[in-house]
């Protein structure tokens, strides 16, 4: 069976439409990382329901409590940290292309993420008692890495980059 270009286009067409339709519904498969940073009000208002919903899903299904504080929301690191880790579930567990093993990886990334929660948790929420993040003084010093980042530029403009 030959078809012309024109037929081929036009079924390709019919079976890309076919696709989208199907997994119109399957919001979780056009899921893509997370940058808090650059949402606007109404992507950041659905982002925050997103999570909201899945982390309490978490917590629950993997009886998280005591590691991921009920204010985990109050806390910038565990909100970068539980998108991403929720990104990565969509990608293991709802997208068409997953394979078998994925499950398993996210299980490895759902353990190291859950330590570094703990870790971020220097407060002490996990208690059940919310605790603001201390300020931390700045204490960068902006003529010190200034220098350092001249010192490399130069050191590369003579020697060229190390491999």
């Amino acid at each position: 069976m030959n078809l012309s270009v024109q037929d081929e286009i036009l079924l390709l067409r019919a079976q890309v439409d076919y696709l989208l339709e199907r997994f119109a519904d399957q919001p979780a498969l056009t899921d893509r990382p997370v940058n808090w940073a650059a949402l606007d009000v109404h992507a950041a208002a659905e982002q925050w329901d997103l999570l909201t919903d899945w982390t309490h899903w978490l917590r629950q299904r993997y009886q998280l409590q005591e590691s991921i504080p009920a204010c985990w929301y109050a806390h910038s690191p565990m909100v970068e940290e539980l998108s991403a880790l929720r990104t990565a579930w969509a990608g293991a567990y709802l997208a068409p292309d997953a394979q078998l093993g994925d499950p398993l990886g996210w299980h490895d990334a759902l353990d190291r993420a859950t330590y570094r929660i703990r870790q971020w948790d220097r407060n002490g929420c996990r208690d059940g008692t919310h605790r603001p993040d201390m300020k931390v003084p700045d204490d960068t010093d902006d003529a010190h890495r200034q220098r350092a980042i001249h010192a490399d530029l130069a050191r590369r403009e003579q020697e060229g980059p190390h491999p």
